[in-house]
């Protein structure tokens, strides 16, 4: 097929009819081994308009097909090689049959090879690349040739290129040289291969020749096009031009490449069939489109355990790595994850900074989808619930393989979404005892035969309930496995009363009753109390905290609780319960513990997390921290701005699910005031998915609550958040109805701060005259409430406006003012924005060296302090202004270190950046 379509049979060729019959066979060759319906055939050959004989036209072309391909079979006797059933029709070909097989195959070789033998990558390139006769499917019609045709093309391009960019790597650019001249003169606009042959140029002394190639490609898109090159390609040909650099053969990643698969189940059994059956998934031909295989079964039977071992097992075939999000369908402490969430931490493992990261679901999909286009990576969707919280986090055309786990069947990805289904029974009697064996020893379970077997049907076959009763066998050596299969035979009867009626649910539950009442009272009531906590992972401060116990104790009782598997230590200091035993904990919790209890550990785990996210917010930034409720006494010893900022990284998701948990149990105070003791956190750290998501939460608590002071910040926060996603009408929004509320409550400072945002908003939408007389407004008020900080903040983004309005004087007085009053205050963060909008208004006076200077000293702050947004737009002023003055390489140097920061952000100043260098160039 990579020619003109041709056929032989025992090395004879055939005469393949007429052009339809041709179509028909492509259609079954590039799906053979699989069923094809007649419907997809037809669509396949003639589009959406098919002839009414299209019908009878596919039965004379699969007839004409079979005579072909077996001339020697009776009239009437089934064929063997183009096979009917129920669904369609199906082509027996094997995988070294077809070319096009053969060239897929070649290139995931190719693949695999690449980091570990580059010179046998090479040759696996060569082979594939060696099959093709010219266009492929050369005069085959209908449409899905069409489609084809043109995606078997682009792979041959790719191909081309990784293997140009591979020999590079090897040090053969005289040939990549050769090669490439003649394919950038077919492919004109493929920018990727302009800039290989540029790499290879250059790297062959031919500096000169590199750089014209450039000056060609950029002429010929800006005259046919009317664009510039890509970014790749200019940062390329920036290297070239000062020699800084080696240039990269391959683009330089963005981000560290994610291995987040969880620790493979020590002791995993059994399975070898569905494991045989994932391999065979996994290696079936396919067309660089993405593997997608639900493994499910009923809870504990080791979904996640197959799903684990299996990837790890293929790991290393997907160099782009591996992903893994707990989807916690079927938790019974907080609602399943939404698509948007899981997208959002897919993303933000991917390395997209949380700025790039649109807030509605089709945005972020599609966002994902592109980052993921033409990678091979593994994701891992453990614990879904429906197809729906799924199929938002497919990837689209890349090499990929996505595992679900899940409770339920999932047929909607199987019917819409061409899922492979894996449905997991419970182990098998003979794969059960092996895996006794395999914890305690062949030799004790080969000592007891009969109550193994007793045992393993007690535990009904399930793997997380052998594995408990395993670990007890383990700890108490001198109980016979005969009195444990009793032991547990007893708590199957005193379990009733919790039971479902399903045997297997019964078996867990009994299993986790042995396991718990084996626990000494202390290290029960924290399991149980445990289960009250929403988020997926819990710190040992937390659990103190729902205690009520010191921390040293925490630490041992979690200790215990991990040693039992009744939980896991997923990092130092932090644990998990799995999904069966959370609900198992939260049940014990509502029968064993006092509402009041309930209600008394909740109220310590709110206080709990209050107190350190209020405490890591003043350390953060002490000037702008809100102070409207009374501090709870924190138990945390955060000292540094890195310490706090960690903190609140590290805990941000179960700061959010608390806040939501507050507002769903009515602790309407702790709703609001969770968000709002984040307030310099997510300004700082610009989480906006988080931001948005707890601000909105802290509103509806306010307004419950009655407290309309809370509900003036809330609204303020949101509007905060939307004019740095660059939503600037949203943000004018948000700050007018926060002003509305607080005029009406005689909130001066806070009605100042309103006018500050409608100032900054206004700037954003660039009606600079509006934006200048809020923020005079605002002025006043900050004045009149003595607030420094406030003014400070307020002279600060009326400079950018002034500035931006071309009033450059007031522009800078309006700095230097701001600037006094950070420095006088030690604010250093303050203190590093006013110096960049000091220096940019000396720029526009034409007063370099003292822009210059200031740029420095915020370039030195923002590095301390860790605010990579504002490094890059001191960067970008000392970059301007060196330039300005006679300094091209250095600006250079400065803009370019700029732009690879404000594109990661999506800064709205990216594009200036990139005309400049152009400029200069």
């Amino acid at each position: 097929m990579l020619g003109a379509l041709t056929a032989s049979l025992s090395g004879r060729p055939l005469s393949l009819g007429p052009p339809r019959q041709r179509a028909v066979l492509a259609v079954l060759a590039l799906r053979a081994n699989h069923v094809v319906s007649r419907a997809e055939l037809i669509d396949g050959v003639w589009g959406d308009d098919p002839p009414a004989s299209a019908d009878n036209g596919i039965h004379t072309y699969i007839a004409g097909l079979r005579r072909l391909f077996e001339p020697d079979r009776a009239s009437r006797a089934p064929s063997q090689v183009l096979l009917s059933t129920d669904a369609g029709y199906l082509l027996r070909l094997a995988g070294d049959r077809s070319d096009v097989a053969t060239f897929r195959a070649r290139l995931d070789q190719a693949a695999r090879l690449r980091p570990v033998e580059p010179d046998q990558a090479i040759a696996a390139f060569d082979t594939a690349l060696g099959l093709w006769r010219g266009i492929a499917l050369d005069g085959v019609p209908g449409p899905t040739a069409a489609v084809e045709r043109a995606r078997l093309a682009e792979l041959r391009l790719t191909a081309i290129e990784q293997r140009a960019a591979l020999m590079l790597s090897v040090g053969r650019e005289a040939e990549v040289a050769a090669e490439l001249a003649t394919m950038v003169t077919t492919h004109p606009l493929r920018e990727r291969l302009h800039g290989l042959l540029m790499s290879a140029l250059y790297r062959g002394g031919r500096q000169a020749e590199a750089l014209s190639v450039y000056a060609n490609l950029r002429r010929l898109l800006i005259d046919e096009l009317g664009i510039e090159p890509g970014p790749e390609l200019r940062q390329l040909h920036e290297q070239l031009l000062v020699g800084q650099h080696e240039p990269q053969p391959e683009p330089v990643p963005s981000a560290l490449v994610p291995a987040q698969l969880p620790h493979d189940v020590r002791d995993f059994t059994g399975r070898d069939a569905e494991m045989r059956r994932l391999e065979a998934i996994f290696s079936e031909p396919r067309e660089h489109s993405t593997v997608l295989v639900t493994i499910t079964g009923s809870g504990g039977v080791g979904k996640t355990a197959l799903a684990v071992r299996f990837a790890h097992s293929v790991a290393a075939r997907f160099p782009d790595g591996q992903l893994h999000v707990d989807l916690r369908g079927f938790d019974a402490s907080s609602p399943p994850i939404q698509p948007a969430a899981a997208l959002h931490q897919l993303l933000q493992s991917l390395g997209v900074p949380p700025e790039r990261i649109p807030d509605e679901l089709p945005a972020k999909s599609a966002l994902y989808r592109s980052v993921l286009a033409g990678k091979r990576v593994l994701v891992l969707l453990d614990n879904a619930r429906l197809a729906e919280q799924v199929r938002p986090l497919l990837p689209g055309r890349s090499s990929s393989m996505v595992l679900v786990t899940s409770r339920n069947q999932l047929g909607g990805l199987v019917a819409r979404d061409g899922a492979h289904s894996i449905t997991l029974g419970t182990l098998t009697g003979a794969e059960a005892l092996e895996l006794l064996g395999s914890v305690l020893g062949t030799a004790k379970v080969s000592a007891e035969p009969s109550a193994s077997e007793k045992l393993v049907e007690l535990c009904g076959h399930l793997p997380l309930a052998l594995r408990i009763a395993a670990e007890r066998a383990v700890t108490r050596p001198h109980l016979t496995l005969a009195d444990m299969a009793d032991d547990l035979a007893d708590e199957h009867d005193r379990l009733n009363v919790l039971a479902t009626g399903d045997d297997e649910d019964t078996a867990v539950r009994a299993a986790f009753s042995w396991s718990y009442l084996a626990l000494k009272p202390d290290a029960a009531r924290m399991f149980r109390l445990i289960g009250l906590h929403p988020g997926a992972e819990i710190s040992i401060g937390a659990a103190a905290a729902l205690a009520g116990t010191p921390l040293p104790r925490a630490r041992v009782l979690l200790d215990v609780l991990t040693g039992g598997h009744m939980l896991e230590e997923v990092a130092r200091g932090r644990f998990r319960l799995h999904d069966l035993l959370r609900l198992y904990a939260t049940e014990l919790a509502d029968t064993e513990e006092s509402r009041q209890g309930r209600l008394d550990a909740v109220s310590r785990m709110l206080d709990w997390y209050l107190a350190n996210a209020d405490m890591a917010g003043a350390i953060i930034s002490p000037p702008d921290h809100p102070r409207i409720w009374e501090p709870v006494e924190p138990t945390s010893d955060l000292a540094t701005h890195e310490e706090a900022f960690g903190w609140c990284v590290t805990e941000l998701p179960n700061l959010v699910a608390v806040t939501r948990f507050a507002l769903d149990h009515a602790q309407w105070d702790r709703a609001w005031q969770i968000p709002l003791a984040l307030w310099n956190f997510l300004i700082v750290s610009s989480a906006l998915s988080e931001w948005n998501e707890t601000y909105r939460v802290a509103e509806q608590a306010a307004e419950r609550a009655g407290h309309p002071l809370a509900r003036g910040f809330a609204i303020h926060g949101q509007g905060l958040a939307a004019f740095r996603q660059q939503r600037f009408a949203d943000a004018l929004e948000m700050f007018d109805r926060a002003l509305e509320i607080r005029r009406a409550i005689g909130d001066r400072e806070g009605e100042a701060w309103s006018l500050t945002g409608l100032g900054m908003a206004y700037g954003g939408l660039r009606q600079f005259d509006l934006a200048v007389e809020r923020f005079e407004a605002a002025l006043t008020g900050h004045l009149e409430a003595g607030s420094w900080f406030g003014e400070a903040a307020t002279r600060l983004f009326m400079s950018d406006s002034l500035r931006e309005g071309a009033q450059f004087d007031a522009s800078l007085r309006s700095a230097q003012a701001a600037l006094s009053l950070f420095g006088e205050h030690a604010a250093l963060h303050g203190k590093g924005m006013a110096l960049t909008s000091t220096g940019r208004a000396q720029r526009a006076l034409g007063r370099l060296g003292d822009a210059m200077e200031h740029f420095r000293q915020a370039l030195s702050l923002m590095t301390m302090l860790g605010d990579r947004k504002s490094l890059a737009e001191a960067m970008h002023g000392l970059g301007e202004a060196s330039y300005s003055s006679g300094q091209p390489e250095l600006a250079r140097t400065y803009l370019l270190d700029a732009l690879s920061i404000y594109e990661t952000y999506d800064h709205p100043a990216t594009p200036e950046v990139r005309a400049l260098l152009h400029e200069m160039s």
